[in-house]
């Protein structure tokens, strides 16, 4: 589930950036540097923390699937929930 998370998260900041570079091309706002830079650095954590639960065993795997999982939660929460 981490993983398919992580992937989602990547998804997500590229269709973000995808979005913010067609508004520049058209002259308007666009989601905002915050927006950009908040899913493209969840999207990274996302992926550091998943690395690490792939290549660990024990407590560590569960830890970091969690973070995972708390790296989503908040990116939904503050940038597009709150």
């Amino acid at each position: 589930m981490a993983g398919a998370l992580t992937v989602g998260l990547c998804v997500l900041a590229v269709v973000v950036v995808v979005f913010q570079v067609l508004a520049w091309v058209r002259g308007m706002p666009g989601p905002g540097a915050a927006m950009v830079l908040g899913h493209v650095g969840a999207a990274m954590i996302a992926v550091v923390v998943q690395r690490v639960a792939d290549r660990a065993s024990g407590l560590r795997v569960t830890l970091a699937s969690l973070a995972v999982v708390l790296v989503t939660g908040l990116t939904l929460w503050l940038l597009w929930w709150a």
